[in-house]
């Protein structure tokens, strides 16, 4: 029997921690745009609200399709855009807190549900009221994807009364004309 090579042996735990080191990146960008969310809602902090959807975390954590979708909804905002500007918001609502009004977000949870697939839970509501409709939790289920050697969210979906809602990216191509 011969003995194994040093390389083959580092080979073969790379290739066994590859998988786990890939999991735990699934999660990165999808914790960076649920953060930046939840900045925003925090009336203790006194910055300005964080763009979740600057032109940097675009570039840097959603994928070619979801921007390309996201640039063309621009060019047809729900409202004009200011006066000497083409381009606006392409929502008229905070697609991550799934409404206009919301509250700090409480007990945010990240779960990579395997293949490609981070699921958010948080509640922001709970400031509107007392009750269970106040309890509930907001859920977003994330697409995320290997692009270019990155990891980046494809598209997300909100999880309204226990079934998949609209794709945002479907939105954003059909807001923009793609």
């Amino acid at each position: 029997m011969k003995p194994l090579s040093a390389a083959f042996v580092l080979g073969m735990f790379f290739v066994s921690v590859a998988p786990s080191a890939a999991t735990a990146d699934m999660k990165a960008p999808v914790r960076e745009i649920i953060e930046a969310a939840a900045r925003s809602w925090d009336n203790t902090i006194d910055e300005p609200a964080e763009d979740v959807f600057s032109v940097d975390r675009l570039d840097r954590l959603f994928s070619e399709d979801f921007v390309e979708a996201f640039e063309a909804a621009s060019k047809n905002p729900p409202f004009d855009p200011p006066e000497g500007e083409t381009t606006g918001y392409p929502f008229d609502y905070d697609p991550i807190a799934q409404g206009q009004d919301g509250c700090p977000f409480e007990n945010i949870q990240l779960e990579d549900d395997g293949e490609g697939q981070v699921t958010a839970f948080f509640n922001n509501r709970r400031c509107m009221g007392e009750g269970p409709d106040y309890e509930v939790q907001t859920i977003l289920i994330f697409e995320v994807v290997d692009e270019d050697g990155r990891t980046v969210i494809d598209d997300f979906y909100p999880v309204v009364d226990g079934q998949n809602g609209s794709s945002i990216k479907q939105d954003l191509k059909a807001q923009g004309g793609l």
